[in-house]
């Protein structure tokens, strides 16, 4: 499955798009577009890829993703998915320039700047402070255009406000990815999605890129400073680390831990781990139940 650009239709010539989905199937592929947006989601199971991040849909999820900003969100289609009355989605799509060329030049909407800069990864919003903005996403599906754009301001303004959301993506992916060949790099990481947690062969990734396997190390080494291996490695040492946060460490041995995120050697995972967090998978497990509960 190839990445999408996604051109993101306008309502009737309006410029904030915004579309409430009861009960949706989570499909979509890994995407892009200039707009920004912030999507709610209840009551679906599933993952959600923000750049190299990957973590579960949390029950009440609520994430604000900058333009050009690479995601996908896959749900897990299960029964009990399906049966669920609760399950919505709820995606707005727009663009700053609504408010003017230089809205975010005004030393009034600094606050507002660095929200759209680090949104350039992407940005979770922690539960303890979704209700008031999940309640203006439903008032602007109700409202007329002159009315939601008003509100708009409204939402970006708390959003500003916060102090406490956990930002998605690593810097080193913002660095590498907003380059040149931009729908060919979409394209690998796209594959790397779809595959992270089998054997994925170099020869597969070159061919994805449409090169040869020595072309294709040279290129993916330029583009992003780390080798095709050092990428997968990373997604799936962000795979394991979200299962640790979402408590599987109580059910799960880190070996299973281990071949859930694609890794066939213990060792190899273990040494993978503390290269990417600098902790060893039960020192991460610790570490974040400590912060959780202090």
């Amino acid at each position: 499955m190839k990445p999408i650009f996604e051109k993101v239709p306008k309502q009737h010539e309006r410029s904030i798009f915004i579309n409430h989905y009861p009960k949706p199937v989570l499909e979509m592929p890994y995407h892009y577009h200039p707009e920004f947006e912030i999507a709610f989601t209840k009551g679906r199971s599933g993952k959600r890829f923000v750049g190299n991040s990957v973590e579960e849909i949390a029950e009440s999820d609520l994430v604000l993703l900058g333009k050009n900003l690479p995601h996908c969100f896959i749900g897990n289609h299960n029964e009990k998915d399906r049966m669920n009355d609760y399950a919505e989605l709820i995606v707005l799509q727009f663009h700053f320039e609504i408010f003017g060329d230089h809205f975010l030049d005004m030393p009034e909407t600094m606050a507002m700047r660095q929200l759209a800069k680090v949104a350039q990864r992407g940005l979770f919003i922690r539960e303890k402070d979704q209700e008031p903005l999940i309640a203006i996403l439903f008032q602007m599906l109700e409202v007329d255009p002159m009315k939601r754009i008003a509100l708009l301001l409204e939402l970006l303004t708390q959003l500003a406000q916060l102090e406490d959301y956990k930002v998605l993506s690593s810097k080193s992916f913002e660095r590498q990815y907003y380059n040149q060949d931009y729908h060919r790099i979409t394209e690998i990481y796209n594959f790397i999605i779809q595959n992270f947690k089998a054997e994925i062969s170099l020869k597969e990734a070159a061919k994805v890129a449409n090169l040869s396997e020595t072309a294709f190390c040279r290129y993916f080494k330029q583009r992003t400073s780390k080798t095709f291996k050092e990428v997968v490695n990373e997604m799936r040492i962000s795979y394991a680390c979200d299962l640790i946060i979402n408590g599987r460490m109580s059910t799960m041995t880190v070996s299973q831990i281990a071949r859930e995120a694609g890794f066939n050697n213990l060792s190899n995972f273990n040494r993978q781990f503390r290269k990417v967090t600098g902790l060893s998978p039960g020192q991460y497990a610790k570490e974040f139940y400590t912060r959780a509960v202090g």
